[in-house]
Formats: C-alpha cells, structure tokens, sequence
C-alpha cells in the first residue's frame, strides 16, 4: 500500500527547491566553462605570441621584411 500524500504544498516546496537547485548547478557549470575557455584563449594567443618571437629570432632578415632567405643565399 502506498503511503498518505503529504501536502501539495509541501510537495510544491519541494519541487522549487529541486528546480532552484537544477539552475544554480546550471549557471556554476556554465560559469566553469566560460572560464576554461578564456583560460584556453589565452594560453593560445601567448603561444601564438612565442611562435612568433620565435620565428623573429630564427630569422630576423625574414621577420623585417629585408629579403634574402635561403633562396637568395650564395655558397
């Protein structure tokens, strides 16, 4: 046999908590992934940024544009 219902209001109470609860989780997950992705953002552009110092080091003739790369090298 089943038990007595409880009050419906009671039972609605409940349902809010439950709901209130489901939208906090929600926007703490959401809030996580924005951050993880402007983390991810960032890491990419400060590669980008010693790829390119990289590149200006290797081959600063390249970087300033003035020519003479391995093409135009004479033995």
């Amino acid at each position: 046999m089943a038990a007595p219902a409880g009050e419906a209001s009671s039972k609605l109470l409940r349902f809010l908590y439950f709901v209130g609860a489901g939208v906090i989780c929600t926007k703490a997950i959401n809030t996580y992934r924005d951050y993880e992705r402007k983390q991810e953002a960032s890491a990419a552009e400060a590669a980008a940024a010693v790829a390119a110092a990289v590149v200006v080091v290797a081959d600063p003739a390249r970087a300033s544009g003035g020519g003479g790369g391995a093409a135009s090298a004479k033995p």
